[in-house]
C-alpha cells in the first residue's frame, strides 16, 4: 500500500508516494533538508549547486557505509570460518580423550 507523505526540503513541501513507513520517509527527507542547510550555511551557494554538494555528501556516506558494511561481513566470516575449525578441533579432541584407556 502506497502511503503519501508531506515532506519539507529546502524550504518547499513535496508530496510523497511511497511503500515505506511515513515516519522513514520523514526521516530521510530531514536529512536532505539538514544537508543541504549545512551546504547553504557553508557558503554563498545558489540552491542547485548545494543540492547537489547535498548529494554528493549523502552519496559519500552511502559508499562509506557500503564499505563497512563489506568489511564487517569479511570479518564475520572470517569469525565463522575459525569457529567452524575450532569445533572440529575440538570434536577431533574428543574421539581421542575417548580412545584414551581409562
Amino acid at each position: 500500500m502506497k502511503n503519501r507523505v508531506t515532506v519539507t526540503v529546502g524550504g518547499l513541501e513535496y508530496n510523497i508516494l511511497a511503500d515505506d513507513d511515513p515516519e522513514y520517509v520523514k526521516k530521510t527527507a530531514e536529512l536532505v533538508d539538514r544537508r543541504l542547510r549545512e551546504m547553504k550555511q557553508a557558503g554563498a551557494l545558489s540552491s542547485m549547486t548545494a543540492a547537489v554538494m547535498a548529494a554528493l555528501n549523502i552519496a559519500d556516506d552511502y559508499y562509506k557505509s557500503q564499505l563497512a558494511a563489506e568489511s564487517l561481513r569479511g570479518q564475520v566470516r572470517e569469525y565463522a570460518d575459525e569457529a567452524a575449525a575450532l569445533r572440529a578441533e575440538v570434536a577431533k579432541l574428543k574421539k581421542l580423550l575417548a580412545a584414551l584407556p581409562a
